[in-house]
């Protein structure tokens, strides 16, 4: 079975971690959420705003910028997402890290670690984007340490799932710039309620789990059922087998 699914966390998939089933998600949305993330991180770390503004003023005074090869990012989560952000960060000559569940070498990322560093990752990272599945581990992954210990000014970008992010947690960071600005696709209630406070945040930007809606998601989707259902066929390893361990993990 192919779903056309990034993760198989959510509990409603619990019947498919069964003997003999064979699973496979999609990296087709992956460039598109990759995309996604960069270009809402760049224009976070250009002064875009402020430059229309003062052309709105007429006003003919340079604005300084923060180039992104001085930035510092961390992954957490590093499957076919995380490895889409990396290369596009690294083509601006950012600095990456990846957070992963065992630090194994990578080669897409300057530096790899675990869970267990974030303490001490965190206060490093100008960009923060969690990619990260949802499950015993990562669930209010995102909490008050968690943001006490971000660097002020950071970036935080949420494309994974809404359970990993405390949002009260979230919104106490934003008042004290820890972090800065948050760019959020996932919540943990969704459709997200006309009342949420999201809406309106001046450092949150909110869009409706959509940063997998590239253009290019759905014909990448084909072409890799048909991958693996050569392979299948074939009798070959299929490109991306989801562990029963993950399934319904959420």
């Amino acid at each position: 079975m192919q779903t056309a699914f990034a993760g198989l966390d959510n509990p409603m998939f619990r019947p498919l971690a069964r003997d003999g089933l064979t699973v496979t998600n999609s990296s087709a949305q992956a460039p598109a959420i990759a995309e996604y993330v960069t270009i809402h991180a760049l224009s976070l770390l250009h002064p875009i705003a402020e430059q229309a503004a003062r052309q709105r003023a007429h006003d003919w005074t340079p604005v300084n910028f923060r180039e992104v090869g001085q930035t510092r990012w961390l992954i957490v989560g590093f499957g076919n997402i995380g490895r889409e952000i990396a290369r596009r960060a690294k083509a601006f000559g950012a600095e990456v890290e990846a957070v992963r569940r065992t630090p194994d070498p990578e080669g897409l990322a300057d530096a790899v670690s675990t869970l267990v560093d974030l303490p001490r990752t965190l206060p490093a990272a100008d960009v923060v984007v969690l990619a990260c599945a949802l499950n015993e581990e990562t669930r209010d992954l995102a909490d008050a340490a968690f943001f006490a210990a971000m660097k002020p000014g950071a970036i935080l970008i949420n494309i994974g799932r809404g359970g990993p992010l405390d949002e009260d947690a979230l919104r106490a960071g934003l008042d004290r710039d820890q972090p800065a600005h948050a760019v959020l696709d996932v919540f943990q209630t969704e459709p997200l309620p006309a009342d949420a406070w999201f809406w309106d945040h001046p450092k949150v930007r909110v869009t409706p789990h959509a940063s997998n809606r590239g253009e290019l998601t759905g014909a990448r989707g084909d072409a890799l059922f048909l991958e693996n259902m050569g392979r299948y066929l074939r009798g070959e390893a299929m490109l991306n087998l989801t562990r029963a361990a993950d399934i319904g993990a959420g």
